[in-house]
């Protein structure tokens, strides 16, 4: 019986080690080949933008890939509700429309958020909304009204 048990040990190591897969020569030399300069060329971009305004804010801070936007966006208006969450959306030549999944009052919520992109600055579009499976979307996208005096202009992220 000692020795079948020790057998059975044996064999189930060889097989463990056996399974082991190791990594290819040519994928290793691959792997090696990339250079630091490619790896950074192929991360995202990141940018930040801002509003300030006496005590009102929008920060806005977004990562790019292709014409797909994720980012974070954050309202802040004296003696108003603030709001703070997440963008995800696409970029359609100098216009920016995402989701904007957000809290506010304890309260989450989503709605349709667009900009239009001019020089260094994102400029806001506000307009009438309605609500449709549960997410805030514009009525008309031809009567949306970009407020230039509240463009977030880019800064260095932090």
């Amino acid at each position: 019986m000692k020795y079948s048990g020790k057998i059975i040990l044996i064999l189930s190591i060889l097989a463990f080690t056996a399974c082991k897969k190791e990594p290819k020569k040519e994928e290793i030399r691959e792997l090696e080949q990339i250079s630091t300069d490619e790896i950074i060329d192929n991360l995202p971009e990141v940018t930040c933008y801002l509003y300030v305004k006496g005590k009102d804010s929008i920060q806005m801070m977004l990562e790019q890939e292709n014409d797909s936007i994720t980012g974070t966006l954050a309202y802040k208006f004296y003696e108003k509700d603030k709001s703070h969450g997440t963008l995800s959306g696409k970029i359609n030549g100098d216009i920016l429309k995402a989701d904007y999944n957000f809290m506010a009052e304890g309260t989450t919520s989503i709605r349709e958020v667009i900009f239009m992109k001019k020089g260094n600055s994102y400029v806001p579009g506000y307009g009438e909304t309605l609500e449709k499976n549960g997410k805030f979307i514009f009525k008309e996208n031809s009567k949306i009204n970009f407020m230039d005096e509240q463009a977030l202009k880019k800064v260095d992220c932090d």
